[in-house]
């Protein structure tokens, strides 16, 4: 037993070389990721200035998925290159599975029986106030994409957060993710 911790006790100098090593890349990539895409994981689709909903249709100010925590809708702006913009908004579906095609105009707010597709005026993508996962993946700071790219060299959610950059930003971003995997 003595033998034994007296070897885990000389290797100790060794491991922190390694320690170290993993601390470069990730402060390498930790900048490289706060550089390109600080903010871009809270693009949502809102609807515009001016638009108002009419009092009986309960909707939110952007576009909510259904598990919005987890698979939040990402959108790219207009000077982005990302992969989804706010054209690509799915329709909206009556419960008998319809698609709704309706503008607001069809609307019918005394029987509430038109079908129609409100999800076509979150035209607006700006940045919004949540990240994706109650916060935690984002690459707003240093610390955050630390937690991001642990994530990532985890393999367990990587793939998620990838999406999530390349529909904010632009398709070639795996490069980055695939180098983190690797490295």
């Amino acid at each position: 037993m003595r033998i034994l911790v007296t070897l885990l006790l000389d290797t100790l100098p060794m491991l922190g070389n390694v320690l170290l090593l993993c601390f470069f890349v990730f402060f390498i990539f930790g900048i490289v990721g706060v550089q390109l895409w600080a903010g871009l994981l809270r693009n949502r689709c809102f609807v515009e200035d001016n638009f108002s909903f009419p009092l009986s249709v309960e909707l939110g100010k952007y576009y909510h998925t259904e598990n919005d925590d987890e698979n939040p809708f990402i959108c790219s702006q207009p000077r982005g290159n990302g992969v989804r913009d706010c054209s690509s908004v799915p329709k909206m579906y009556e419960e008998g599975g319809l698609q709704c095609n309706l503008d607001m105009y069809s609307y019918n707010s005394t029987d509430n029986t038109t079908c129609v597709n409100w999800n076509q005026y979150y035209t607006n993508c700006s940045a919004g106030l949540v990240n994706p996962f109650k916060g935690a993946i984002n690459f707003d700071n240093i610390c955050y994409a630390w937690i991001a790219i642990f994530q990532v060299i985890t393999l367990e959610g990587w793939v998620d957060i990838m999406y999530f950059v390349m529909d904010a930003h632009s398709f070639y971003n795996f490069i980055y993710f695939i180098l983190l995997i690797i490295v």
